[in-house]
């Protein structure tokens, strides 16, 4: 069974994939659901039309592989990079293989290719699998989405939150958002405001590190420059609509940073006083193996961890339109086979 977009998010039956030459098969163990998927099935045309298996936060054992592949175990539990590139061009080379320009605008599991919400995930090459330790591999696929993404950012960001009394701001405390602020609290030194609609992931927010969690009307602004005069020094939209792209141009500091990481494709009317000076406003995309091998290590130190709720993989068309009313409560909806 497969969770598959196509016209539409529905239920199908295929087979079990066959691996061929340096591809690697993946006995599923958990999936997780990620609004994101919403918009993935939504847009097939950017995937290059046609249905395919959804699900790019894949954790799993190791059940197979193709010739020419070394150094894995049958039973090994691994988590599944989504990002594939053609691992030749000079962008593969350098390491950036999710900007790969020859399977433009984007290929991997669940993002073009069949993705994990199915009994196995064929990958294309072993470098996309990340050995997982001790870690419980039905729990771990959101750390290559959920957690990867936010890794990524914050990285990017190191120059403005990784500097003592540097005030970060997460807007949106779902999926994403409860990883980036365990991250942020792992890596930085900043203080971290959650801005958040809901009052469960609010205080969701505070158990799990962040130090003030508000709602959007709380007078946010204001309560950012009580803690750094100047305003925030970078701000994660992880929600990405009009209203908290506005809100997040609002707050920021000069020489700050606003990432966009939400997929709600918002606008934001950019002129020369939309931003403080210098400010910079950009978007983010995932992460790399490299980058992903270190967000196990968090997880496995227990500097992190994904908080998740279980559904049978037929209920996950339900529970992806649950979570695109926002109606998923708190943490991370992960599909088990």
């Amino acid at each position: 069974m497969q969770v598959a977009a196509g016209g539409g998010i529905v239920l199908a039956e295929v087979p079990e994939p066959d691996p061929g030459p340096g591809q690697v098969l993946v006995e599923v163990a958990g999936a997780g659901l990620c609004h994101s998927d919403v918009v993935i099935a939504g847009a097939p045309d950017f995937y290059g039309g046609g249905g395919f298996t959804l699900g790019h936060e894949t954790g799993g054992r190791i059940a197979g592989w193709g010739p020419g592949v070394t150094g894995l175990e049958v039973g090994q539990p691994v988590v599944a990079h989504a990002e594939w590139g053609c691992g030749r061009c000079s962008t593969c080379r350098r390491g950036d293989e999710r900007l790969c320009p020859e399977v433009a605008p984007v290929m991997g599991a669940g993002l073009g290719a069949d993705g994990g919400m199915a009994r196995y995930l064929l990958v294309p090459a072993a470098r996309y699998v990340v050995p997982l330790g001790d870690l419980d591999p039905v729990d771990a696929g959101p750390l290559d989405d959920a957690a990867l993404t936010p890794y990524h950012a914050i990285r990017t960001a190191h120059a403005e939150v990784g500097v003592g009394g540097a005030v970060a701001v997460v807007i949106g405390a779902g999926g994403v958002g409860h990883m980036a602020i365990q991250i942020l609290k792992a890596v930085t030194p900043a203080t971290v405001i959650v801005v958040e609609l809901d009052e469960a992931r609010r205080r969701f927010a505070l158990d799990i590190g962040a130090d003030l969690a508000l709602h959007p009307d709380d007078d946010v602004g204001g309560q950012v420059r009580g803690l750094r005069p100047e305003g925030a020094s970078a701000v994660f939209d992880l929600v990405g609509n009009d209203a908290t792209l506005a809100l997040a141009a609002s707050m920021a500091s000069t020489r700050g940073r606003v990432i966009l990481v939400g997929t709600a494709l918002g606008s934001f009317s950019f002129n020369l006083l939309s931003l403080p000076w210098e400010c910079r406003l950009h978007t983010t995309y995932a992460g790399e193996p490299r980058e992903l091998e270190e967000v196990v290590a968090l997880a496995e130190a227990g500097r992190i961890t994904v908080h998740a709720t279980h559904v049978p993989l037929e209920d996950a068309p339900e529970a992806i339109a649950a979570l695109d009313r926002g109606d998923h409560g708190v943490g991370r909806t992960i599909a088990v086979p």
